[in-house]
């Protein structure tokens, strides 16, 4: 069983079959880890999830905008209009288009998320989790806003990175995150970025990147094409992605 990682798609379904296709990804044998963010952006969600849902060995993990998926359609952002306002304009909308304004999401999509792990650890000591983690106390101790918003620990390890001091985080063989585009540093980093054992696998799928894959054991990744051009007529989250395009933001 070959085991692969992925994080992000939010909502690009093409993208997410582009890699999988590219990989060699056998959904019957091989193992899936995504890092959280199926939602939320491009306009199929729907698609994804069931694309996931028919791989047998998937390891599912909770991202921010899963959990504002989950609270919307448990009924817990029922009154909050603030909170419902900002999950609409950060890509909550296409998730909503995506399975019919009328429609609740299908009770398999919604246990996928309520049933999601916070952070996943394999037998011979590789982390996964979406934002990050305060590595001073134990993993179970961490909250969900660290593990699932929180950019306080990707940050430090850039910064270590920057100044050639790379990051080791002894206790794992390494470490797998989402949640940040390795293009919101530096508009040329269009790849995973690997920094000591640290990797950050959000290749900015959401905005003007692609998607990207990688087999944990070979490090060998493979990469969609830019989620933009595979959806020329859809906005993306809220436009940002067409409009960094016309401002030159976000592109190598």
């Amino acid at each position: 069983m070959k085991r692969f990682a992925t994080s992000d798609c939010h909502g690009g379904y093409r993208a997410l079959v582009q890699c999988m296709e590219r990989c060699g990804f056998d959904k019957e044998n091989d193992q899936l880890i995504f890092i959280g963010d199926v939602v939320d952006g491009w306009p199929e969600t729907k698609e994804c999830i069931e694309l996931l849902l028919s791989v047998k060995n998937l390891t599912y993990l909770l991202g921010n905008h899963d959990q504002w998926a989950l609270e919307y359609y448990s009924g817990n952002m029922s009154g909050d209009e603030a909170s419902l306002d900002l999950w609409l304009s950060q890509g909550g909308a296409a998730t909503i288009q995506s399975y019919g304004v009328q429609n609740p999401m299908p009770k398999e999509h919604l246990l996928l998320l309520q049933q999601a792990q916070l952070f996943y650890e394999t037998d011979d000591k590789i982390l996964f989790v979406h934002a990050g983690f305060q590595s001073s106390k134990p993993l179970e101790e961490n909250d969900a806003y660290t593990l699932l918003w929180s950019r306080e620990f990707i940050t430090e390890m850039y910064g270590q990175y920057m100044q050639k001091k790379l990051p080791e985080i002894k206790e794992f063989k390494a470490v797998y995150l989402g949640h940040t585009p390795t293009i919101s540093f530096n508009k040329t980093l269009t790849k995973p970025l690997e920094m000591g054992n640290v990797i950050l696998l959000d290749t900015g799928a959401a905005f003007t990147g692609s998607l990207s894959i990688t087999d944990i054991d070979s490090k060998e990744v493979w990469q969609s094409d830019r989620v933009m051009t595979l959806y020329p007529d859809h906005e993306g989250r809220n436009g940002m992605s067409w409009e960094m395009m016309k401002n030159n933001l976000l592109l190598p």
